[in-house]
């Protein structure tokens, strides 16, 4: 995958979209279950009852959408990478993405808790494992060194 005009570089981009395409998946996630609850626990009125319905069939085909987004952005860093990378790690490289946002968010709210950054950090490095394996490029868990071999095209 050639860099031209990205200082970080393509596949890190790509990273970092799909990580936001993940968290907003999630953010429409976390307000279907909220809409649901206020509908089967009474806390709207009665005459709220069928717009919360529309917004919740809504936010179903919103969760399919960002879904499908971060699919394609995910099978395309693979397939820069050569494809050959391990497929297994799909999942994790999603999972860990959200947790290693998610971790990060916590320690901002948290008004810089330096507890709270190295579980980031830690999960950071994780994610970065995941990533490595996944894209079938050298096997690290620091960030810049994965920044240069994917700076390098990954090899």
């Amino acid at each position: 995958m050639e860099n031209k005009y990205s200082t970080s570089g393509i596949g890190e981009d790509i990273i970092r979209s799909f990580t936001q395409i993940a968290s907003a998946e999630l953010h429409a996630k976390t307000l279907l279950e909220k809409r649901i609850s206020e509908v089967e626990n009474g806390l709207i009125s009665e005459e709220e009852i069928p717009d919360n319905l529309e917004k919740i069939e809504a936010l179903k085909d919103e969760i399919d959408d960002y879904a499908n987004i971060r699919r394609s952005q995910m099978l395309y860093l693979y397939n820069s990478f050569g494809g050959k990378g391990d497929r297994e790690q799909w999942c994790l490289v999603k999972h860990l993405s959200m947790a290693m946002y998610t971790a990060f968010e916590a320690y901002q709210a948290s008004n810089r808790d330096p507890e709270l950054l190295n579980i980031a950090l830690e999960i950071n490095k994780k994610f970065i494992e995941a990533c490595t394996k996944f894209l079938g490029v050298e096997i690290t868990s620091c960030a810049s060194c994965f920044a240069d071999i994917m700076k390098a095209g990954g090899k």
